[in-house]
């Protein structure tokens, strides 16, 4: 296989290189970004500054791509397979603007690696196309060997599912493990009750409890959205639909979490019991399950909550498939030209997007606004190369 990496730091101060040891067949290593000289390391890779840079025949070659910064190279380069590493935002840089085509490039990735267990329990809840790298923790050799599967599977178009759930194990007997060790603890506990509800397992709700009273005997504050909501999730799983609207019930104190619960209340009066799961999951962040709750509702309402959804979690080529299906021109304050116009600009085809812009500007001039933010992409971008080539730019 060959390989495109598009980095987020000179070599020197490359922090993936010992994830790169452990993908499949590795023939050819171009590592965008100038080489320091009198790098002592030997290294088979060949360096390309990014000014010079033209992958010819780039079919042929996987990207592994350390920045959204790189969006508009990594969906435009006609490769064959995306795999986005997603880290954490540089202190020097926009969040918003990272969040945002972090979540675009994470959608349109064929595998997303993440490198904190928080980010993981996060996206966990949105994906299945999803991989830990365990840098330092228990039992870090199953772990890294899974990655080779991984990028195996995406390789082969099959479905990564299985290979999610190993994972998802591997964590639960590292903490039963810890459990054993040291007795009950909060936060042992909740990371046991997330990865069965992942799996689906009864022993969720039981380890949920125990952390959320562990944590009110310790006076931590927020444990009633933290801890207490995820009850409801887990009840919309077992089945428990009553139950868990009024576990929600009890959360919901402020104005917007009121509407959201009368909304809820309304749903079931109708009997809407799709949807009602689907706001039940939503609430508690777990997209995947609101989706395929409001999937099977199949109405417009259900084609409203998954546009809205979807925008706001940067899903934005499913937005733009709901939206052109329900003829829906505006969701969440954004216009489906806008929508179709960034996922272009971010695939490089920027004459296209401008002129979609253009069009829709016509209707509505705010929507030029999105001009200002590309610039933004594109300042970023310059700062990513500065980095990446000379160490600078931040």
């Amino acid at each position: 296989m060959k390989y495109v990496i598009l980095g987020n730091l000179p070599w020197k101060s490359f922090a993936y290189k010992e994830m790169l040891k452990h993908v499949p067949d590795g023939e050819t290593f171009i590592f965008i970004g100038n080489k320091p000289e009198h790098e002592n390391e030997e290294c088979d890779y060949t360096f390309m500054n990014t000014d010079m840079w033209e992958v010819n025949g780039g079919s042929e070659y996987i990207a592994i791509v350390c920045s959204p910064f790189w969006i508009q190279q990594a969906l435009g380069g006609g490769f064959s397979k995306v795999l986005f590493i997603m880290d954490d935002c540089p202190v020097e840089e926009d969040q918003q603007i990272w969040n945002k085509y972090s979540g675009l490039l994470a959608e349109a990735s064929d595998l997303v690696i993440t490198l904190s267990e928080k980010t993981y329990l996060e996206q966990s809840l949105r994906r299945r196309n999803l991989y830990w790298w365990d840098g330092d923790h228990e039992d870090t050799e199953e772990n890294h060997a899974l990655l080779h599967l991984f990028v195996e599977h995406v390789v082969q178009g099959n479905p990564l599912d299985e290979l999610m759930r190993r994972q998802w194990e591997q964590r639960i007997q590292l903490y039963s493990r810890l459990y054993r060790q040291m007795g009950p603890h909060e936060t042992i506990s909740y990371l046991l009750a997330s990865y069965w509800y992942f799996l689906g397992e009864t022993g969720a709700a039981q380890a949920l409890q125990e952390s959320f009273e562990m944590m009110l005997l310790r006076e931590h504050n927020g444990t009633l959205h933290s801890h207490y909501r995820f009850f409801s999730a887990i009840e919309i799983q077992q089945g428990e639909i009553e139950r868990a609207v009024y576990t929600y019930a009890i959360t919901a104190v402020l104005p917007h979490e009121k509407e959201t619960l009368a909304r809820m209340e309304r749903w079931a009066a109708e009997e809407r019991l799709e949807l009602l799961k689907a706001e039940l999951y939503r609430v508690n962040e777990d997209y995947r399950r609101a989706e395929e709750a409001a999937e099977r509702d199949d109405s417009e309402a259900a084609a409203h909550f998954l546009a809205d959804m979807y925008l706001e979690q940067w899903m934005w080529e499913k937005a733009l498939k709901v939206m052109d299906r329900y003829q829906l021109l505006y969701e969440n304050g954004i216009s489906r030209e806008q929508v179709r116009a960034i996922l272009l600009w971010t695939r490089g085809r920027k004459h296209e997007a401008v002129s979609e812009l253009l069009r829709a500007s016509v209707q509505d001039w705010n929507i030029l606004i999105s001009f200002a933010e590309t610039d933004l992409l594109e300042q970023a971008c310059h700062r990513l190369k500065e980095r990446v080539n000379h160490g600078s730019g931040s």
